[in-house]
């Protein structure tokens, strides 16, 4: 029964407390405040209306104009043009030539062709104490020379400087019966062949091996016509021929030098 009592009371007490407490005013979220500063970005920047932007633009051109009054246009003079003085078609006979053009040395030999020759023995000569020929220069014996010699007349030719004159030891050649091997190959691509042309170098006529000057190549033309067999880079073989000495030219350019007539096929 105590207990009753007591917890009556006790309840008693509480409610009093609530009816005596004074009130709280009570918090809502439409009083709260934030402490974060407020910015009026209206008073910050300043608003740029047409019409002034209009006269800015006004007033730096009348500026652009009132500086360019007193200025007067550059003139740059280019640098002239020297035009090359030749004919291209090489009907006038001109030197195709540029004057800024290192001019070649050109060598003269004016010695007789016997005066050049050493016998060593009965089928063996040597020609201006370098080149060593072995053979008679006719139809059965013909002389065997080597490119070296060929090309040695490289020295002395330059049709721009009108030298069209072979070494010595070259135009004992002229006329007689040689032998010489190199690469041969045609203008075409045909199974058989009567003209030809024999180089020092390989050359497949565009963009593998060396192409030839007119030193070290040789205008052949054949006896009989020549099958051609096999790749055009490694034909390879020995000609027999008579050896003809002298320039082919076209518009001041020296085209060919060598040319072997009633040529034959010996060996590959």
């Amino acid at each position: 029964m105590r207990t009753f009592w007591a917890v009556v009371a006790l309840l008693a007490a509480i409610g009093l407390w609530f009816i005596l407490a004074p009130e709280r005013p009570a918090k809502s979220s439409d009083a709260l405040e934030l402490n974060i500063a407020q910015f009026d970005l209206s008073t910050d920047v300043e608003e740029t209306k047409p019409s002034e932007v209009a006269d800015a633009r006004s007033h730096k051109s009348a500026a652009d104009v009132e500086g360019n009054t007193n200025s007067e246009p550059t003139v740059v003079n280019a640098p002239a043009i020297a035009l090359p003085d030749f004919d291209l078609l090489g009907e006038s006979g001109k030197v195709i030539q540029s004057s800024d053009a290192p001019v070649k040395a050109v060598r003269t030999d004016t010695r007789n062709p016997s005066e050049v020759v050493r016998r060593i023995d009965e089928r063996t000569v040597e020609l201006d104490g370098r080149y060593r020929v072995t053979g008679n220069g006719s139809v059965n014996d013909p002389y065997v020379i080597s490119w070296e010699l060929l090309t040695s007349a490289s020295e002395f030719i330059d049709l721009s400087q009108n030298a069209r004159t072979a070494p010595p030891w070259v135009r004992l050649l002229d006329g007689t019966y040689v032998q010489i091997s190199g690469y041969y190959s045609t203008a075409v691509r045909v199974s058989v062949a009567k003209n030809l042309l024999l180089t020092l170098n390989r050359w497949d006529g565009c963009c593998i091996g060396v192409p030839p000057t007119p030193f070290d190549a040789i205008d052949i033309d054949m006896r009989t016509p020549l099958p051609m067999g096999g790749l055009h880079l490694i034909r390879f073989g020995t000609f027999r021929g008579q050896l003809r000495v002298e320039p082919v030219e076209a518009a001041m350019y020296l085209l060919g030098f060598y040319r072997l007539e009633d040529a034959t096929f010996e060996t590959k």
